[in-house]
């Protein structure tokens, strides 16, 4: 009988502990470089892992935490040219 292969740990891992590339995380939340960039250095979004000297990523799990955060506690819509838009508390009483 041929001896089986150590298997490795199922999922070291967990999906939500991914970490995501610039490129992956622009492609799920939709925001411009410069906005993640300013946003996270002004501390409004997480912040990124140095994986290497020059590779950096962002754990999957500390941006669903902050969308969710975001779910919770809605920012007051954004007046433009004057028009009154209503916040989100007020859109959900209508």
């Amino acid at each position: 009988m041929a001896k089986s292969k150590p298997q490795p740990a199922h999922n070291a891992f967990d999906a939500d502990d991914r970490v995501l590339t610039t490129r992956e995380l622009l492609e799920k939340i939709p925001l411009d470089r410069s906005t993640l960039w300013k946003m996270s250095r002004e501390g409004r979004f997480p912040k990124p892992i140095q994986l290497t000297r020059s590779r950096i990523g962002w754990r999957w799990s500390a941006v669903r935490l902050w969308l969710a955060e975001r779910e919770a506690n809605p920012l007051a819509a954004r007046r433009y040219f004057g028009r009154r838009t209503a916040t989100p508390v007020e859109a959900a009483s209508q």
